[in-house]
């Protein structure tokens, strides 16, 4: 069941199948849902959430809240204006 902690957006695993719930606008199955599970991720949530979808995931990485493992954020690119 994914439901994100920040906006509420889900996916068809928690609508049980009910075609009413379905038809929420926040209803967003073709969203990526991130967890903080059990397993170890190479991030940590803010606010400790335990879901986002992807666009606050988006969000909150670009804002420096989610917080990477060795801080090496896989999302960051190198500037193109940068001299090597």
């Amino acid at each position: 069941m994914a439901m994100c902690d920040q906006c509420g957006n889900f996916d068809a695993e928690h609508t049980d199948g009910e075609p009413s719930i379905m038809a929420l606008p926040d209803y967003q199955p073709d969203l990526y849902y991130y967890w903080h599970g059990d397993l170890e991720e190479e991030y940590t949530m803010p606010n400790d959430y335990q879901c986002l979808c992807e666009i606050c995931f988006d969000i909150n990485n670009s804002e420096g809240k989610i917080k990477w493992k060795n801080g090496k954020n896989p999302f960051k690119c190198a500037s193109i204006n940068s001299v090597h």
